[in-house]
């Protein structure tokens, strides 16, 4: 961690395909409406089963019950598992080793490939888990900062810089 005058912290980020995946994944899985798919899911399953397992007196399970699961159950987790990684091996800046540098005024990236400098009002919105630091450029495309090379103090840096700036969300 530097600190200068014109530079509140600098961080050296790189994210992994693992470390994207597990993001994506608990990012993906925790909305309500994919929670809700996984209930349903459950529920076609114990149909299923204990029709087959004869323990309750149920309606026998139509074609339509068993390509529903299918869907929700492999087709769907295959899908978005394809997407993430599709997305993190066709893009350049997810994959190089980021300087980060965030001042009272903006975030300002270089990567192997780019330079970006994002002024603090401009950033959508920022949400901070449980490993990770994620600051939303759009609903959609978010900068991301792993806790896990970071010390307790350069953590609680981030979060007093992160807790002043004003976001448009």
């Amino acid at each position: 961690m530097d600190v200068s005058e014109n530079s509140r912290m600098k961080l050296k980020v790189k994210v992994s395909i693992r470390q994207y995946l597990k993001i994506l994944l608990s990012l993906a899985y925790t909305k309500p409406v994919m929670i809700f798919l996984i209930c349903f899911a459950l529920l076609m399953l114990l149909w299923i089963a204990f029709y087959h397992l004869e323990i309750f007196n149920l309606p026998k399970p139509l074609i339509y019950q068993y390509i529903t699961l299918l869907l929700i159950a492999v087709i769907q987790p295959t899908v978005i598992l394809s997407t993430i990684v599709r997305n993190y091996y066709s893009s350049n800046h997810l994959r190089e080793t980021l300087d980060m540098n965030l001042t009272d005024d903006m975030i300002k990236i270089r990567g192997e490939s780019f330079y970006m400098e994002i002024l603090w009002p401009k950033i959508y919105k920022i949400v901070e888990k449980k490993k990770w630091f994620l600051i939303y450029q759009n609903n959609l495309s978010a900068i991301i900062i792993p806790k896990k090379e970071l010390s307790t103090e350069q953590v609680r840096q981030i979060q007093q810089i992160l807790g002043s700036v004003e976001t448009i969300k």
